[in-house]
C-alpha cells in the first residue's frame, strides 16, 4: 500500500509548514524513487533534520520531494509495522 496523502517539495519552506508534533511515518524521494523511509514522534523536526544533511547519503542523491502519513494514537509498534511495510515497498536505496 503506498503512502497515503500528497508528496510535499522536499524544501525548508514546505517542511516549515507541515504541521509540527505529529508521529508518524515519512519518505524522501529523489523523483520517483525512494531514497529513505523512516519513522519519528515528530516527522516534522526530523525532516528538517535531514535537510540540515544529518544524512549525507540521502543529501548527495537530491532528494526533491518527501511524503508524511500522521499516524496519531496508533501506538509504536503499528507505526514501526506501517514502516516496515513501506520499506518492503519502495525498498530505500539509502536504508
Amino acid at each position: 500500500m503506498p503512502f497515503e496523502g500528497d508528496k510535499r517539495p522536499y524544501e525548508r519552506k514546505d517542511v516549515m509548514a507541515f504541521q509540527g508534533f505529529r508521529p508518524g511515518v515519512y519518505g524522501i524521494f529523489k523523483d520517483n524513487i525512494a531514497l529513505y523511509i523512516g519513522n519519528s514522534g515528530d516527522i516534522k523536526t526530523r525532516v528538517l533534520r535531514h535537510l540540515s544533511n544529518d544524512n549525507p547519503d540521502i543529501t548527495a542523491n537530491q532528494p526533491n520531494g518527501w511524503f508524511a502519513e500522521i499516524m496519531a494514537g496508533a501506538g509504536q509498534a503499528k507505526i514501526e509495522e506501517r514502516q516496515k511495510q513501506l520499506i518492503e515497498e519502495y525498498k530505500p536505496i539509502c536504508q
